[in-house]
């Protein structure tokens, strides 16, 4: 993470963390990016690169879903295809944690499984 920044309000983040950002601009293959710090994440050393890739594309994939695409309430039913899938896992988690039903439909018997 670079310095040109005023850091006086920032807490969730510092100079040299390694970071990844949610809901902003493209941008992500650009050698310098601007992002407000509220949208930046601290990674933790244990995570690579490609899997802070992989579980932010995946996990705001599911966000986007479930609150913007169509907005889940609590006791309400969600049919999910692909269920066993990288976003499949992750909203049907996330769902029953919200209190909906999830029916998910998978392409195996092994996926269904997981």
């Amino acid at each position: 993470m670079g310095s040109k920044h005023n850091w006086k309000n920032v807490e969730n983040v510092k100079v040299g963390d390694r970071v990844g950002y949610v809901m902003g601009p493209p941008g992500s293959y650009a050698e310098i990016c601007l992002y407000p710090a509220e949208r930046l994440i601290k990674l933790p050393d244990y995570i690579s690169d490609s899997q802070a890739a992989a579980i932010l594309l995946k996990g705001l994939t599911v966000s986007y879903l479930i609150n913007k695409t169509f907005p889940v309430k609590k006791g309400q039913t969600v049919l999910f295809h692909a269920a066993a899938g990288g976003v499949g896992l992750i909203a049907c988690q996330w769902l029953n944690k919200l209190g909906v039903e999830v029916i998910g439909t998978v392409s195996s018997d092994e996926k269904a499984e997981r």
